[in-house]
């Protein structure tokens, strides 16, 4: 779903280590998050504002490279919404009350996802080497921290990000999002991940929007199937607009 990200990180991972430049770890990283053939999972979505009341949504995610399928569940204002991603720049939403496919304009790509502290851009990137370039800030036993910044020519919502990875699966346990004047606005964690015949994907992940006094949305995974043979088919903007 990096990503519905990433979406939204919440993508296969097979176990293994990395060593090398900044670059070299984020490429790495995003090889062994794509390398499985395909995956699905069932999620449940709890966003949390101050003053609001808990709002849940349950959705599946299909995964395909970087094709992205999004099927809501509940509650029942959304069951039947869908969300086709294709690529950063691609992006498409299928409306069941009016039987209508809307595409999502780019300039809009930092708003909620659904009402949720991810953004379309957070929910959109599987590749994080395709937009940012990376350096290695720190390094120790445990853990390594890169510092992104956008590629020349690459249209980003966030001026900066920095990718704490644990060492022994390669993988991110928080990643802070920074805005073009330096502020640090949104912060994702994954505290735990789901490993098992080579592939490890998180628990549970959490963004929290420290713009918004500290609003989250925490994405726990219910559900997971790895290489199940997903068709091409589904990935498209024809299929969307049959509601399927």
């Amino acid at each position: 779903m990096t990503r519905l990200a990433l979406l939204l990180g919440m993508f296969a991972v097979p176990l293994g280590a990395l060593a090398g430049s900044g670059e070299a770890h984020l490429l790495a990283v995003d090889d062994k998050v794509n390398a499985p053939s395909d995956t699905w999972f069932k999620f449940k979505a709890i966003t949390e504002e101050p003053g609001k009341t808990p709002r849940i949504m349950v959705f599946e995610v299909q995964n395909k490279g970087p094709k992205r399928l999004v099927n809501f569940e509940a509650p029942g204002d959304m069951k039947g919404t869908k969300v086709l991603v294709l690529s950063r720049q691609q992006m498409w939403v299928y409306l069941p009350a009016y039987k209508k496919v809307r595409r999502v304009a780019s300039h809009v790509k930092q708003q909620g996802f659904m009402g949720t502290m991810y953004s379309d851009e957070d929910m959109s990137t599987s590749r994080y080497s395709e937009a940012y370039t990376a350096d290695v800030s720190t390094e120790n036993e445990s853990s390594i921290s890169l510092k992104l910044a956008p590629k020349e020519g690459t249209k980003s919502g966030y001026a900066a990000l920095e990718m704490d990875l644990r060492k022994d699966l390669m993988l991110p346990t928080e990643i802070r999002f920074f805005n073009a004047d330096g502020q640090h606005i949104k912060t994702e964690t994954r505290p735990d991940y789901d490993c098992g015949s080579d592939v490890c994907t998180p628990k549970e992940m959490k963004m929290v929007d420290h713009t918004r006094g500290g609003a989250s949305t925490r994405l726990i995974a219910e559900e997971r199937k790895i290489n199940e043979g997903v068709a091409d088919t589904i990935f498209s903007v024809r299929n969307l607009e049959r509601g399927r």
